[in-house]
């Protein structure tokens, strides 16, 4: 009789939605490959099939959060007026952070992520394209720093424990109504 096998891809999702659980709990500096073998009941050798190094697997772990950034930047991008192409990155940072609330809180201030990212071309281009829509053309000093609090304050939301009891759809609403009133001068 043959073995079961799993749907193609189902491994690389285990070993992801392991390495994201662990991520959480250890960071990624913290986490070896050896631990998410572990967790998932299979020998390194296993993952490694999936994934060659674990900077694989982040990255793995960053793609679908990459493919949304990558849409949302475009579709801001043809906004008509630099204003509501402001907005509409807000909104797609805001819906970014939200739909990844864990993904987010696993990477977030990791060196070992801040290392791979600073490497990641792709990802480069499109932080650079999203803090240009944000600062919109010419901006002031007012408005680079709000840029920066309202950047930083949107990550740390999705990830802040005094806010784990906040519903996804009232953080969203609260963080744009917030985030415009900062940015943007009416």
């Amino acid at each position: 009789m043959a073995r079961p096998q799993a749907p193609r891809g189902h491994g690389r999702r285990r070993v992801i939605d392991a390495a994201v659980e662990l991520f959480g709990e250890h960071g990624v500096t913290g986490t070896s490959l050896q631990m998410i073998a572990d967790h998932l009941g299979v020998t390194k050798a296993a993952v490694y099939y999936q994934f060659h190094a674990k900077e694989d697997i982040v990255l793995a772990v960053l793609e679908e959060a990459l493919v949304d950034l990558r849409a949302f930047i475009t579709a801001a991008e043809t906004e008509p007026s630099p204003d509501e192409a402001a907005r509409a990155a807000l909104r797609g940072l805001v819906d970014l952070m939200i739909g990844h609330r864990q993904v987010v809180a696993a990477l977030m201030r990791d060196p070992e992520v801040e290392r791979i990212m600073a490497t990641h071309d792709d990802l480069n281009s499109l932080i650079g394209r999203l803090t240009a829509l944000l600062l919109g053309p010419a901006p002031d000093l007012r408005r680079r720093i709000a840029v920066s609090v309202v950047g930083a304050g949107i990550a740390q939301a999705g990830i802040d424990p005094l806010l784990a009891d906040v519903d996804d759809e009232t953080l969203r609403a609260e963080l744009l109504e917030l985030g415009p009133s900062m940015l943007l001068r009416t």
